[in-house]
């Protein structure tokens, strides 16, 4: 008889290749139990040391998001969200996003997006006596220093679990240019460049009883703070009736 039974076949793998049965890598989980996104690619820890090295940061994202509009109400909110996108890479868009919740708990957006490579406004259409051709009187409204309205229901539930996923409160806050891997590639690589062409998002996070928080990427990584990021910096607000 002998002493040990034999290992059943698909137990065979795991003594072949050592480590090959081992657990996947651990992290922080989403609602539904599994590993939050990015975590199994990039090591998030090392991201988060770089992170706790660099705590300047926290004043540049304060000093770009100072330039998104602040309405009456926007500025003692309890919950508010401003984003900016400066113009960098291959665009020059200036993206300036404030969302907040007024009083009665409904989501409000302000945006002030500025495209630095647009033509000049239109030259107004006058006469030899200097009066405006009927029909473009438009013309000579001032615009205003940003659009304002309510947000629309899909965008403010998108908001609100964003803002609840376990995954964006676990961080990391800061997504670098380069992002280290957790193991290197195939070709040898340790970490992910961003491309050359990349925009950077920052973003100032104020909830009700916490501290502001300030988060940024150099370039989209699959991360929770990314997605949030790249959802709160594409709302828009809806332009008044009598100016459109």
């Amino acid at each position: 008889m002998p002493r040990f039974a034999p290992l059943p076949f698909f137990l065979l793998p795991c003594v072949l290749y050592l480590g090959s049965c081992a657990s996947g890598p651990e992290g922080p989980l989403a609602a539904d139990g599994t590993l939050c996104p990015g975590v199994a690619t990039y090591d998030a820890e090392a991201i988060r040391a770089e992170n706790a090295e660099t705590p300047e940061r926290a004043a540049r994202i304060a000093e770009l998001v100072s330039a998104t509009p602040l309405p009456a109400g926007a500025e003692a909110a309890a919950t508010r969200i401003r984003v900016r996108v400066p113009p960098g890479g291959l665009s020059g868009l200036d993206t300036r996003v404030t969302l907040w919740k007024d009083e009665g708990a409904a989501w409000q957006i302000a945006t002030n997006n500025i495209d630095h490579r647009a033509p000049p406004p239109q030259p107004v259409p006058r006469d030899e006596n200097g009066n405006v051709y009927p029909g473009y009187e438009y013309l000579l409204k001032p615009k205003p220093p940003y659009l304002n309205s309510p947000l629309d229901a899909a965008s403010a539930a998108k908001v609100d679990a964003a803002l609840a996923d376990a995954c964006f409160k676990a961080g990391p806050d800061h997504l670098p240019y380069a992002v280290p891997l957790r193991r290197k590639s195939e070709s040898g690589q340790t970490s992910r460049l961003c491309p050359p062409d990349s925009a950077f998002y920052a973003a100032e996070v104020q909830v009700p009883g916490e501290a502001p928080r300030y988060i940024s990427h150099a370039c989209y990584m699959d991360f929770a703070t990314s997605q949030f990021l790249s959802l709160t910096a594409y709302l828009d607000a809806s332009p008044a009736p009598d100016a459109e």
